[in-house]
């Protein structure tokens, strides 16, 4: 797939993509907003630190299922680099995916705090947290090849 003016990561892999995704910088709004949100942080989160990057995918490599969200939360995945991780959504969503077996725990708190996925993947069509967690049309244009290579890599399993 291509779009005008805008083309897909050739990244080889989940792995690559992922990790060019989160050096990210293309829309200035957005990048201002994430990192404001990792500086001004709650005050239930003031010694955490804040990932404040863009919020990569979350899942095995041959996922059969994919669960999109809107963007991550500037007080969720954009402070745990975690999608669907720190915030209610996720709170439901990974007990609800550890009930069908899905998931190896029914909590997602924080990078590397053990959760797996099984035969699931997170991600979003917007990776950084947008303000009042409303990306422009622009923002999400930006970033539609990120979720196009993504999905190129997952069509082998994903349905």
């Amino acid at each position: 797939m291509s779009y005008p003016g805008r083309q897909a990561p050739q990244a080889p892999d989940l792995r690559a993509l992922d990790a060019v995704l989160t050096e990210c910088r293309a829309c200035p709004r957005l990048v201002e907003w994430r990192e404001e949100a990792g500086r001004v942080k709650r005050p239930v989160f003031r010694d955490w630190d804040y990932w404040a990057r863009p919020v990569p995918g979350f899942g095995p490599r041959d996922a059969r299922m994919l669960l999109v969200g809107l963007a991550p939360a500037a007080h969720g995945g954009n402070r745990t680099g975690r999608m669907f991780t720190g915030d209610r959504s996720g709170d439901a969503l990974v007990a609800a995916l550890y009930d069908l077996g899905l998931a190896s725990q029914p909590t997602s708190t924080h990078r590397g705090d053990g959760l797996e996925l099984h035969g699931v993947r997170f991600t979003s069509p917007v990776h950084c947290a947008p303000p009042a967690h409303k990306p422009t049309p622009a923002e999400r244009d930006t970033c539609r090849p990120w979720l196009v290579r993504e999905l190129e890599l997952l069509h082998p399993t994903e349905r």
